[in-house]
């Protein structure tokens, strides 16, 4: 017979860990500093002044304040402030014109470029299912024919 190998259980840890599920995050809150951030990463963006895990910090983060040449960013993912990438981004904003320090704060975000992309994306997709279920042929068919439009099949286009 075969012996029996003992073989260790690994401990779930505590919430919050990168492998664990992550709860919802809260929704899109719309601020001016939002405004102003967003248009410099997509100005930074479009320009190929970010990229990788730089560009991951600026889309990922919320301008929480502007205080002379001191800008404070929020961040959930601690991850994205480790290495250079603060002093890479620094680097872009100055190269946009920008002298600013960052200083970074681990915190929930509301406001940031990625969740405003999430947001126009939700917006378009439910606009766009709207209009295919209120074509009148496409009433007809599903009326006429029994037809059904599969959960999820539909996407909008940009």
């Amino acid at each position: 017979a075969a012996p029996v190998v003992r073989i260790p259980v690994r401990d779930p840890g505590a919430p919050g860990r990168l492998d664990q599920p992550r709860p919802p995050s809260a929704p899109l809150q719309p601020t001016p500093e939002g405004d102003f951030w967003a248009g410099v990463v997509q100005q930074m963006v479009d320009s190929g002044a970010i990229a990788a895990l730089t560009r991951e910090l600026a889309l990922q983060s919320q301008l929480v304040s502007r205080d002379g040449s001191r800008w404070l960013l929020r961040i959930e993912r601690e991850t994205l402030a480790q290495g250079s990438n603060r002093d890479r981004l620094t680097a872009a904003l100055h190269g946009a014109g920008h002298a600013v320090e960052l200083v970074l704060e681990n915190g929930a975000v509301t406001d940031s470029p990625a969740r405003r992309a999430a947001a126009e994306a939700e917006r378009r997709q439910r606009e766009a299912e709207q209009q295919i279920l209120g074509d009148p042929f496409v009433q007809a068919m599903m009326r006429d024919f029994g037809g059904t439009i599969v959960p999820g099949s539909l996407k909008a286009i940009s």
